[in-house]
């Protein structure tokens, strides 16, 4: 079985998910929300509030997401089918990875979408400087997402338990992820979208593989 099957059938199960309904629906309607609930806001861009918000409510919920789904199914004794079709495990948990990340980045561009036409219609068109911050937020809030998941799909392969494979990938993930900001917070000369690149990709690459060669070892 190959990736390209195995990704399309996750995506379609997670974007069917209530986690996934939240966030495709709730999101955006917070962006709505929040410059009628936050009136000090007045004149700052709430796409740039939109996208640091993100970040953090849906790397929460997607770790949480991916941990429980491949717990949920090793306890279902889903992987089974190794024993009747070849499946090449990595995959498995690659398409899971993919498949939760690609609706975040979905669920992320609606979102900020929402809140630059809101931007739009009340302050009218945001400054380049503006512009230029809500990118860069944008990036960080992608590169801590892809931490959470990855962090997500570690205690997923790791943990039996669902509950404990969701609180520990919600806080973990949460504290993890944050280091792709800390660097900037404390030197301002930092430039914040290369850090957070830098801190991104090894950390979720090195989770991811050491997944892999975790689910390789399992029995099923």
């Amino acid at each position: 079985m190959s990736f390209k099957i195995l990704f399309l059938d996750e995506l379609k199960g997670f974007y069917k998910s209530k986690i996934m309904i939240i966030l495709w629906i709730g999101m955006p309607t917070l962006s709505i929300l929040m410059h009628y609930l936050i009136p000090s806001t007045e004149g700052f861009p709430v796409s740039s509030l939109v996208a640091i918000l993100i970040s953090y409510i849906s790397g929460m919920l997607s770790s949480a997401m991916i941990s429980t789904s491949i717990a949920n199914e090793k306890n279902n004794h889903v992987y089974d089918l190794f024993l009747i079709r070849p499946v090449k495990r990595y995959n498995i948990l690659l398409s899971k990875f993919c498949a939760v990340y690609l609706c975040l980045i979905i669920a992320t561009v609606i979102s900020l979408a929402m809140g630059l036409i809101i931007d739009i219609l009340t302050i009218g068109v945001p400054s380049q400087y503006f512009l230029e911050e809500t990118f860069k937020s944008l990036t960080i809030s992608f590169s801590s997402m892809a931490i959470s998941c990855s962090i997500g799909t570690f205690f997923g392969v790791s943990i039996s338990s669902i509950a404990a494979a969701a609180i520990l990938s919600v806080y973990v993930g949460s504290q993890v992820s944050a280091i792709a900001t800390l660097p900037v917070l404390f030197i301002e000369s930092l430039n914040s979208v290369l850090i957070a690149l830098l801190v991104a990709i090894p950390l979720t690459f090195t989770f991811l593989i050491i997944s892999i060669v975790l689910f390789s070892k399992k029995q099923f």
